[in-house]
């Protein structure tokens, strides 16, 4: 399995943390239609947020390479004030991880400051850019990894979110009848309960990836 850190420990110890609030994060438009050589962009957002707020998120989108080509992606505008980005695109999925550099853990002041910038009830996260390579249909869908889709809120906890992929279909310039006729394979519901992050959100924050699926 995929594992980074999310954050260096400035505590001798962790506190465990409860999963709270849910929200709900989708990736729209779904579905899309697409010729192949045209390029499509692709949204990740959040809602339901209610009183939360998003002060780090670690998401891994996966695509069918064969139909689809990431190109690049952008943070979403309203997320608010200064982020540590370090996101990448791979072969086959955009591993996105960024974190506010407003929030310090355990005080909750900078948790309203961050609150104070972020839209009301929900936001863009990120845009992914794609170019149709291939004909054929994919779907466009969350990892179910340890730390593929993490959303931390207020007081470094995990958020409890509901998830949504999207589907795109591609079809060549001379023709195709490619279409999303079914629906997008996603649970529900993903619950998260797990350590409450104790470390403060730094520029250097050690990350270790494995690209090679097990």
């Amino acid at each position: 399995m995929k594992k980074h850190a999310l954050a260096l420990a400035l505590a001798a110890c962790s506190l465990i943390g409860a999963a709270v609030q849910a929200a709900t994060v989708t990736i729209s438009p779904t579905p899309s239609s697409v010729l192949i050589g045209d390029t499509l962009s692709l949204d990740i957002k959040v809602s339901n947020l209610g009183t939360e707020i998003v002060s780090v998120f670690d998401l891994n989108v996966y695509f069918n390479p064969a139909m689809l080509e990431g190109v690049s992606y952008t943070l979403g505008a309203g997320l608010g004030g200064p982020w540590t980005d370090l996101s990448v695109v791979l072969a086959d999925s955009f591993d996105l991880f960024a974190f506010s550099n407003l929030v310090v853990p355990g005080d909750p002041a900078t948790d309203d400051d961050l609150a104070a910038l972020q839209a009301d009830g929900g936001f863009t996260l990120a845009t992914l850019n794609f170019k149709a390579v291939g004909a054929g249909v994919s779907f466009v869908n969350f990892g179910l990894g340890d730390n593929e889709r993490d959303i931390v809120g207020r007081d470094a906890q995990f958020l409890t979110v509901q998830y949504q992929g999207a589907c795109v279909a591609a079809n060549s310039p001379t023709g195709g009848n490619n279409a999303c006729r079914t629906s997008i394979p996603e649970p529900s519901t993903y619950t998260l309960a797990g350590l409450a992050l104790a470390g403060a959100f730094v520029p250097g924050a050690l990350r270790r990836r494995r690209n090679n699926k097990a």
